[in-house]
């Protein structure tokens, strides 16, 4: 696309599309977390350049990029552009997890008036010495949880951002224990204080507690210090670039057998 061609397109935006531009950009702003850069990275949606012409409306938004872009964001496709969302091919009804959880019938396709979905993340975060990470069975698909729960008891004031992890280990125990779902605000991209994240570095999803230091030094320690007293320190200034923070741990559960 030649310059003035992306110039035409952005004053000829019609009104439905100025709207959508209008949502995402208001969208990226609240709940990206990441540069214009690192998010298209991550995302799969192109260059740095590529998400500013998305952002301005200078490139036209298609159904494949406002899909990564609600993905990325953690919200609907609907949320930027209903129009789009219409593109999309019905929702097939899955079964949901009782009480602040509830069961789902064959004919129910979503949660309950009421009830938020929170979709289980396929990846488990090891809680190990950092192995590549391989798959365990997924025993919850999802959960259809009471949407005032999740606030109050989890913690989210915007209960979209909330997914499901299972975690891996013992290296976080007795905190986290091996196969705990592990609720975690996935558009909390940076460590603006110490606590429980996921980390994605070199090669390894980490599920550890993290701080930074006043000298930009991040640093991942384990909760089980007497089986895993190490601990992990990098220089975001050297490497910073090859570590993504995920999300943050905002609660889990337990199994707890009588």
């Amino acid at each position: 696309m030649t310059k003035s061609e992306t110039q035409f397109r952005a004053s000829n935006l019609t009104d439905s599309e100025q709207e959508d531009i209008q949502r995402l950009k208001r969208l990226f702003d609240e709940k990206a977390g990441l540069s214009q850069k690192d998010f298209g990275s991550r995302w799969g949606i192109g260059s740095p350049g590529m998400m500013s012409q998305y952002l301005t409306g200078k490139r036209s938004l298609g159904l494949a990029a406002a899909i990564k872009f609600a993905k990325g964001l953690g919200v609907e496709v609907a949320d930027i552009s209903p129009i789009l969302a219409r593109q999309l091919p019905p929702a097939t009804p899955t079964p949901a997890a009782s009480d602040a959880v509830v069961p789902a019938t064959n004919e129910q396709a979503g949660p309950p008036e009421g009830y938020i979905r929170l979709e289980h993340l396929s990846a488990q975060p090891s809680m190990g010495h950092g192995a590549v990470v391989d798959e365990l069975e997924q025993v919850v698909q999802h959960l259809d949880v009471l949407e005032r729960w999740v606030r109050e008891e989890v913690g989210s004031v915007d209960a979209q951002r909330v997914k499901v992890l299972t975690a891996k280990g013992r290296s976080m125990w007795p905190a986290i224990n091996h196969r705990d779902l592990v609720f975690v605000d996935v558009a909390q991209r940076v460590i603006d204080a110490p606590g429980i994240y996921v980390v994605h570095v070199a090669g390894r999803l980490l599920l550890k507690k993290a701080l930074i230091l006043a000298n930009g030094t991040l640093v991942l320690r384990s909760e089980n210090q007497t089986e895993f007293p190490d601990e992990e320190r990098y220089d975001l200034a050297k490497e910073g670039d090859t570590i993504t923070i995920c999300g943050k741990v905002l609660a889990w559960w337990s199994l707890r057998k009588g």
